[in-house]
């Protein structure tokens, strides 16, 4: 795999810090949904696997995602799931990353070593052709990521000139070696 956009570069691309992220995060995202309906021109929806401990990245990449004007699925974000987890939550989850057209797993260290994250991505496998599922590989801010091997079967984002607040930027990188732009994979 490629040289992978790091933790810091990712964040700081947004112009955001901690304090940024700790007092808007909630309202912003809980209005993800009713700003992404009114402005929707896709209809595409993405469901978004991630480790929870991975919160204020994800606001980036929603972020990044409202820009090409997508849906995102975030279960911390869904009123109808309750914490802690249990097999109602799982029942909740096998339902929407079938229901989703797209997923995205974020695939930091935290998301690759939690059982959840594995879980859905392999749920997304079995649901999706793997045209339909893309990581999004998130570095270590040392630039290293550890991805397992099975990792490497799937498509995965780059950002081909390390400008991460141009969208235009963002690749998806085939196992092949075939590249396609996200905005058309997403809008595909």
């Amino acid at each position: 795999m490629a040289e992978f956009i790091t933790k810091e570069q990712f964040k700081s691309s947004y112009g955001r810090g901690k304090s940024f992220f700790n007092v808007q995060i909630k309202g912003l995202l809980g209005k993800l949904e009713q700003s992404t309906k009114e402005n929707e021109i896709y209809d595409v929806r993405i469901f978004l696997s991630h480790s929870h401990k991975n919160k204020e990245l994800i606001f980036y990449l929603v972020e990044l995602l409202k820009s090409y004007r997508i849906k995102v699925y975030v279960d911390w974000l869904d009123d109808e799931l309750i914490y802690p987890p249990s097999g109602l939550t799982a029942v909740k989850i096998k339902k929407m990353i079938k229901e989703n057209k797209k997923f995205i797993f974020l695939a930091t260290v935290e998301a690759i070593e939690s059982k959840w994250c594995n879980w859905e991505l392999g749920l997304g496998d079995s649901e999706k052709y793997i045209e339909d599922i893309v990581l999004f590989p998130i570095a270590e801010n040392n630039g290293r990521w550890n991805g397992n091997e099975y990792l490497q079967i799937y498509p995965y984002v780059i950002n081909q000139y390390k400008s991460f607040l141009d969208y235009r930027n963002y690749y998806i990188q085939y196992p092949s070696g075939k590249k396609v732009e996200f905005v058309k994979w997403l809008r595909s």
